[in-house]
């Protein structure tokens, strides 16, 4: 797996020495490489960032003007799913970081031992959880847990990606590429050419398509209206007994 990491901290010894570690257990780690990205303040990194460009963000808590926990607040709205570590110099701030929902925290200066420990714990955590799809965009690539895509859309050349956070994702991977890396997960219909929609995220089918929850609407075929619609209505079905 591609790891995507961010550090944010405005203290340029503590960024290297995060680095450092980070990179040094991913030497050990065979599975998987990493790509860490440094940061000296959240007002550099914010306009920067969005859902799926990162698996990771370790941030400093005490920071001027935009503070780690301000900064991890304005990430959960764009990235549910990013794993946020603060890094802190006392304990005592941790409760103030608490509703934030982190994933651990860093005592400063950071040891070895200790960004071991977060590292595998959040490798054990990645594996284990929704799937996910890595595609490029922007000149990066970017890993997207495939529950946060409401619909996959051929756009000329390239191709749309609608996002849970009201993210456009413009992917210069093909469809054809693309598609065939979600084929096997039941939730995603083929309803159109160049149109897959996650069933997950239909408010009901229409006279002019399918109706989705964030208010997109996308055409189904004409020739085979019926059968998408009764594969729809199969999924729907087994959902319902699953929760049964």
């Amino acid at each position: 797996m591609n790891i995507n990491i961010a550090i944010v901290d405005d203290l340029k010894q503590d960024r290297e020495r995060l680095e450092e570690c980070i990179k040094d257990f991913f030497a050990r780690d065979k599975s998987n490489t990493v790509l860490v990205e440094t940061f000296n303040k959240a007002e550099d990194f914010l306009p920067v960032f969005c859902q799926g460009k990162y698996h990771l963000a370790f941030l400093d808590i005490l920071m001027d003007e935009m503070n780690g926990i301000q900064l991890a607040r304005e990430l959960r709205k764009i990235d549910q799913h990013l794993m946020i570590i603060f890094q802190t110099t006392e304990r005592s701030y941790a409760f103030d970081a608490f509703p934030i929902h982190p994933f651990d925290y860093l005592i400063k200066p950071c040891r070895q031992e200790d960004v071991d420990a977060v590292l595998k714990e959040a490798l054990r955590v990645l594996e284990a959880g929704d799937p996910i799809i890595e595609v490029t965009a922007l000149r990066a690539t970017y890993s997207v847990p495939l529950r946060s895509i409401i619909a996959i859309a051929s756009k000329g050349h390239n191709v749309e990606l609608s996002l849970t956070n009201n993210q456009r994702l413009i992917c210069t991977d093909t469809f054809k590429n693309i598609s065939a890396r979600i084929e096997e997960d039941s939730r995603f219909l083929l309803i159109n050419r160049g149109v897959i929609i996650n069933m997950d995220h239909v408010l009901s089918p229409n006279s002019e398509g399918m109706q989705m929850k964030n208010g997109q609407v996308f055409p189904i075929k004409i020739n085979g209206r019926a059968a998408v619609l009764s594969e729809f209505s199969q999924y729907m079905i087994s959902k319902v007994d699953k929760r049964g």
